[in-house]
């Protein structure tokens, strides 16, 4: 069956696990009045470099398993509503991935209280809840990841638009990673990867011909 879900993928054969994703992922989730906490993260392994994020599976094992309906299959994606969910990590254990997390943040109110009992394994005021990669609903300009890598290794793909959103500079043949991810779907708005043009030699200052 062909995937309906929008999603983020990396083509790890570009990625050069510079981290600009994190970044851009917690900068945009601050702006947007999400937890300042990456929702997706930079794997360096032997097999190669590329951030681990949400698939938004079609079938969606996290979304089958909350309890409040914080997780849910909306829009062509999964859908996370911070504000309902418990934190019970029910979703980190039945992501395939591991693209779910349990995170929290301190807000003002109390983080004197945290600098004071810094052992204390439970605080008042603070609600973890799951971090997932949501695209950067809310954003025109999609998901900042894929906007801010170097390399164009992230891609924004709709496979029922067949539509993609590509980086500034694809500095690589992106069609056959999508085939492979994407069989079923033709896409049109693949760039032609980026060459960077070399420099022109300096020219050589002309000798004088010595006499003879």
């Amino acid at each position: 069956m062909s995937k309906v879900h929008k999603f983020v993928i990396t083509n790890p054969d570009m990625c050069i696990a510079c981290n600009a994703c994190m970044k851009a992922c917690v900068k945009h989730a601050y702006i947007r009045g999400k937890l300042a906490k990456t929702r997706l993260d930079v794997l360096s392994l032997e097999s190669g470099k590329m951030p681990n994020q949400c698939r938004q599976c079609d079938d969606a094992p996290c979304a089958n398993v909350c309890p409040t309906g914080a997780l849910r299959i909306a829009n062509s994606c999964v859908e996370l509503c911070e504000e309902i969910c418990i934190g019970c990590k029910l979703c980190t254990i039945a992501c395939p991935y591991g693209a779910i997390h349990i995170d929290a943040e301190f807000p003002p109110s109390i983080k004197e209280e945290v600098e004071a009992h810094l052992e204390a394994g439970c605080l008042s005021g603070l609600k973890s809840i799951a971090i997932k990669c949501d695209m950067c609903e809310g954003i025109e300009t999609g998901p900042a990841c894929v906007s801010v890598c170097p390399t164009g290794a992230l891609v924004f793909v709709d496979p029922i638009l067949g539509e993609c959103k590509f980086g500034k500079k694809v500095k690589g043949d992106m069609e056959p990673f999508l085939k492979a991810i994407v069989p079923n779907t033709v896409f049109k708005n693949i760039p032609e990867p980026f060459v960077k043009k070399p420099k022109p030699a300096p020219e050589q200052a002309a000798t004088p011909n010595s006499e003879v």
